[in-house]
């Protein structure tokens, strides 16, 4: 059972979205997450913290650090100066609160704030920099909370993200990209076994947490042409569960480049072999 608060949750998916469908934007950032060979390490056999899990951790990490930049200080000093004779409105705005405290806060996670961090230091917040956000979320680190909290916001986005097919189709598209990139590269040693040949994983079983996963998600019926898979209108319609971005063309065994498909359109729609799912999602109500 997922307790999800949603503090920031969609503000996260958002700027996943915009990464994943507008990649030309963050190559460099994506690059750090996927090139130079980094995609062997994102692989994996239908691993319960997914491929995808990993891209939300890799994000939400880079936002955090990014929040705590130069830039930002400087606005909060700014800040900080221009309301100096105004305790009351300061104590509301909290302008030495890093983004990261406050997510911490809300989370109700034990936690050594910036401000006392740099009294330790003997320092104030208008005479520090990111070195010292840096060092303090080292400390973070080292105390276990941050992760912690990352793991959390993680498994919310998650949740969010895992049902929009669409979405998790472009997500695959971009990681089978990144692994034929590699085709003519060896992968490390211990991760040789779940290649059947360069750039293509093995066919393995789908494990039965991903089909019961995937069967709700998909509320039991065929993605493509909605016929009823659940065995409670008509027991010869057979479930199949199905690489959205095929095998033969670079696709993951991950949780999220599966989807419910029916015998037939199995067959038939993923013929030709490329990436197909559908944006249609059974109403929780009519309108």
């Amino acid at each position: 059972m997922l307790e999800a608060k949603f503090y920031e949750t969609y503000y996260f998916c958002n700027i996943i979205k915009n990464i994943l469908h507008y990649p030309d934007d963050y190559l460099r950032k994506l690059n750090a997450f996927y090139g130079d060979g980094t995609i062997y390490y994102r692989l994996g056999t239908f691993r319960k913290y997914s491929a995808l899990h990993e891209l939300i951790e890799f994000i939400i990490e880079d936002v955090y650090y990014e929040q705590a930049d130069e830039k930002f200080l400087s606005e909060k000093k700014a800040l900080l100066e221009r309301f100096r004779e105004l305790p009351i409105l300061l104590r509301h705005m909290r302008p030495c609160t890093l983004p990261i405290e406050r997510a911490l806060e809300y989370h109700q996670m034990t936690h050594q704030s910036f401000e006392a961090f740099l009294d330790n230091q003997e320092k104030h917040f208008t005479d520090c920099n990111a070195d010292d956000v840096y060092e303090y979320i080292l400390e973070l680190r080292e105390s276990g909370i941050f992760e912690l909290l990352i793991e959390h916001i993680t498994k919310e986005v998650f949740h969010v993200l895992f049902q929009n097919r669409e979405l998790v189709k472009v997500f695959n598209i971009m990681m089978a990209d990144a692994l034929e990139r590699e085709e003519d590269s060896t992968p490390p040693v211990e991760i040789e076994e779940l290649f059947s040949k360069p750039g293509i994983l093995k066919r393995v079983a789908i494990p039965k947490w991903v089909r019961r996963a995937v069967f709700y998600r998909d509320r039991g019926r065929c993605v493509l042409c909605d016929k009823d898979l659940s065995g409670q209108v008509n027991l010869e319609n057979q479930e199949n569960y199905d690489h959205i971005v095929p095998l033969a063309k670079h696709g993951l065994n991950d949780v999220s480049n599966i989807q419910l498909l029916c015998k037939e359109c199995n067959q038939n729609e993923k013929r030709a072999g490329e990436a197909v799912t559908s944006n249609k999602y059974q109403s929780w109500y009519k309108y």
